[in-house]
């Protein structure tokens, strides 16, 4: 009988693989890690949470696969945009004020962030968090960029993010969208010539080895997403679920704080290991090329979403 309530007891326990790209030194390894450490403490023994960091189960367009057809049940990420083009509002250019903005946004359990999960539900994915990379720099070899039109003729990596594409092809560059883990190589090998990400990125990922200088453009922040199947969310009880969410707010915030004390002290460890750090950048001058992105998406976005993220955290 007691080994018969024990097997009964293990396979009670709700066992949650998430899957990430970032390296196991990147915040996203910290905050599953201090999701599930909350979650154990809120509702002990009936999860088990598993991280596979560095993409070891492929890229992030392969974990919405995963979580979609049962294979994974969640993912650290930032493919909203792929998931409903409706969520491309959060990765427009120069569509955030600030980081107070982005909270306003993303974490104020308003009804902006009401209709984003909502979107998210419909496509299958609970969101247990929105997190940050923070916003994003350009790295380049010699070529400082301080206004938009530095960006003339260089081949950039991008991610694989529409609104950029167009935005980036206005300024006058060529973008290149490829997986993150496909980057350093790229680079090294001279496939790409420049790309764009915020400086935990950089140095995570090791990109200050084959770059030499960073320019604050500052043009985006893609936010990032800690998200599980419906499926998996729908077969918990009321108490777990109220369990989840908890672990989920309390370690989502302590990524977001984490990111951006990251970004602004490893600007300091890039500068004294001798990456060049261009800091008089000409922000208004990628607003032209950014509104055009956001033009030629409205139709898809809709223009009162657009409209209602811009006004978010004004009243």
């Amino acid at each position: 009988m007691a080994a018969g309530t024990a097997a009964t007891l293990a396979q009670d326990v709700v066992t949650i693989r998430f899957a990430h790209a970032m390296p196991a030194s990147h915040s996203y390894e910290t905050w599953v890690t201090e999701f599930a450490e909350e979650l154990e403490r809120l509702a002990p023994g009936e999860f088990e949470i598993v991280s596979y960091p560095s993409a070891q189960l492929g890229t992030e367009t392969e974990y919405l696969e995963g979580i979609r057809f049962g294979t994974i049940e969640g993912a650290v990420m930032g493919r909203h945009g792929q998931i409903d083009q409706r969520l491309e509002v959060l990765n427009l250019p120069m569509i955030y004020r600030d980081a107070d903005h982005m909270d306003a946004v993303l974490r104020s359990a308003g009804p902006v962030q009401d209709e984003l999960d909502s979107i998210m539900y419909e496509n299958g994915f609970k969101v247990l968090g929105w997190g940050e990379l923070g916003f994003r720099d350009i790295t380049t070899n010699g070529v400082p960029i301080r206004s938009a039109s530095d960006l003339r003729g260089i081949n950039i990596r991008v991610p694989n993010v529409e609104p950029w594409l167009i935005a980036f092809r206005e300024w006058g560059a060529n973008p290149t969208p490829l997986d993150l883990s496909e980057l350093y190589s790229a680079l090294q090998q001279g496939v790409v010539d420049a790309q764009e990400n915020p400086p935990e990125v950089v140095v995570t990922s090791r990109l200050n080895e084959v770059q030499d200088t960073l320019s604050l453009t500052e043009h985006a922040s893609i936010p990032s997403e800690m998200v599980i199947s419906t499926r998996v969310w729908e077969s918990l009880d009321e108490d777990q679920q109220a369990a989840v969410m908890e672990a989920a707010t309390i370690s989502r915030d302590n990524q977001v704080s984490a990111t951006r004390e990251a970004n602004e002290a490893l600007l300091a460890e890039l500068e004294e290991q001798g990456m060049a750090i261009v800091r008089d950048v000409d922000r208004e001058s990628f607003r032209e090329g950014a509104q055009a992105s956001w033009a030629a998406f409205e139709d898809r976005i809709g223009a009162d979403l657009i409209a209602n993220v811009q006004a978010a955290g004004q009243d």
